[in-house]
């Protein structure tokens, strides 16, 4: 017989959620955060959804609770007795489609690449290939084409041509697509801020040779990136439009080497590459950022 988790045998000050079962880079993120939290308090626990289930009349209770994962269902059960949930439910259903971190982006005046959002069909109905010339004209070649769900990069795609486009968009047009003009200055190019609280804790700059996703899980290298103020405010500015607390946010490259187009905004960013590339303890800053400095 398990023993029965450590949140459920003593009151919390911090309970850090993940699962750990997705593998070595998902252990290694929460390890960081738990090294961090452990000293700040005794008092930590670890909710892992491979192994635990929630128990909605009786969720764990903690004073503050840090999701890594993109389970708003999870954050919406442990937001119970007035404890803080970062990131909190809507924060993550904000990140976690693509379409709608885009919508919210646009809303808030801050600069994206031109967007569309493609009818949103079910599995069998064709897609009217009327609607992609349309956007192709409207977009330009070449363009992105983003599945609404996704990490590290693997979902989302480059159409060189209409032919590409019609190919991509009739396979996974059951996904719920967002297609954005392809910002060719930034190719190969970004650069990752983590964001906690209206701060920018720790950035990098990311590089790809072979692929034009910067993605280190796609084959990109990071390097250590002091950000302007200017995208430090974008940063801050995007978190705050999807009502992130603790974000990684991707900003792409213009023509003049700033990084002035958001990309994305991810509200369960890894962090141990980040923290390696910088030498920044990145879990520790972001808690001193969300709960106060240590003592």
């Amino acid at each position: 017989m398990h023993p029965a988790p450590s949140h459920r045998t003593r009151p919390l000050d911090i309970l850090v959620v993940a699962n750990l079962g997705l593998g070595p880079a998902f252990r290694a993120n929460a390890g960081l955060y738990l090294h961090a939290a452990r000293q700040r308090t005794p008092h930590v626990g670890v909710l892992d959804l491979s192994r635990e289930a929630i128990w909605l009349d009786d969720p764990p209770h903690a004073r503050f609770v840090l999701m890594l994962d993109k389970d708003a269902s999870t954050a919406e059960a442990l937001r119970t007795d007035g404890a803080q949930v970062v990131n909190s439910p809507e924060a993550i259903l904000a990140c976690d489609d693509k379409r709608r971190t885009d919508a919210r982006l646009v809303g808030a005046g801050l600069t994206v690449p031109r967007s569309v959002l493609l009818p949103p069909l079910y599995p069998k109905q064709p897609i009217d290939p009327g609607v992609l010339e349309a956007t192709v004209r409207h977009v330009g070649l070449p363009l992105v084409v983003k599945e609404a769900k996704g990490s590290f990069g693997s979902q989302v795609h480059l159409a060189e041509t209409l032919d590409d486009l019609i190919d991509i968009a009739s396979a996974l047009a059951d996904r719920r697509l967002l297609v954005q003009r392809f910002i060719a200055s930034s190719r190969g190019r970004d650069r990752r801020l983590q964001v906690a609280r209206d701060r920018v804790v720790a950035a990098m700059e990311r590089r790809q040779r072979h692929d034009f996703r910067a993605n280190l899980s796609a084959g990109g290298a990071g390097y250590p990136y002091w950000p302007s103020r200017r995208e430090q405010t974008l940063a801050i500015e995007a978190a705050r439009a999807v009502g992130a607390e603790n974000a990684g946010v991707d900003l792409l490259i213009d023509d003049d080497g700033e990084g002035s187009i958001v990309c994305e905004v991810n509200a369960n960013a890894h962090i141990w590459r980040l923290s390696a590339i910088t030498g920044i303890d990145v879990a520790a800053a972001v808690l001193d950022q969300l709960l106060g400095p240590s003592r």
